[in-house]
């Protein structure tokens, strides 16, 4: 068992002129010397104990692959959980009401497929390939979206979906690529 690196209550935590106490970098410096300390089973029982912590954190975590400046989220008002946003090539927006499955993917990036070897990896426009996803869509786990691409008002993508084009508002629409099925009213898309 790990033993604590200051077992006294916050209250009786030593002022900063004590002669014993530590800077947070002293404390945590110290917490990582001691991890290196310890058994393989010690180790395996810590992280049994933290995983909740860690997979929780996991499935809450927004991603975002380049220029964070280029995603848009002043407008929206849910959680996006473990969103992966690309905007290598364009910009993100995402607006009110959206909400999102787990591991959904939204990419802008993509490559000039016409060059090879070295000079395809690095072919990549700066531009062109915005997303948007308009105000109360729903994008249900594991949608991938290539732009560009915008989704309509009040649409429905399935999960596990790709969307290369446009969706219309108060649609839903599955598959891969994806393609409408029906209206968010149960009626059939025309």
């Amino acid at each position: 068992m790990l033993p604590p690196i200051n077992d006294q209550p916050e209250s009786e935590t030593p002022t900063p002129n004590s002669a014993t106490s530590h800077s947070k970098e002293e404390t945590e410096s110290q917490f990582l010397s001691l991890l290196k300390t310890v058994k393989k089973k010690e180790l395996a029982a810590l992280a049994k104990i933290l995983m909740p912590y860690l997979a929780e954190a996991e499935m809450r975590q927004l991603r975002i692959w380049g220029d964070k400046s280029k995603l848009h989220l002043d407008r929206a008002t849910i959680s996006v959980n473990d969103l992966l946003a690309n905007t290598r090539s364009g910009h993100i927006t995402i607006e009110e009401e959206c909400f999102f499955g787990h591991r959904c993917m939204l990419l802008t990036g993509t490559h000039d497929y016409s060059k090879t070897g070295h000079e395809r990896l690095t072919a990549v426009p700066d531009s062109g390939r915005d997303i948007v996803i308009k105000r109360g869509a729903w994008l249900g786990s594991g949608v991938t979206v290539l732009g560009p691409a915008i989704i309509g008002e009040n649409a429905v993508v399935a999960a596990g979906s790709l969307v290369t084009s446009d969706v219309p508002p108060n649609t839903i629409v599955a598959g891969r690529p994806a393609h409408p099925v029906k209206n968010i009213d149960g009626t059939p898309y025309e």
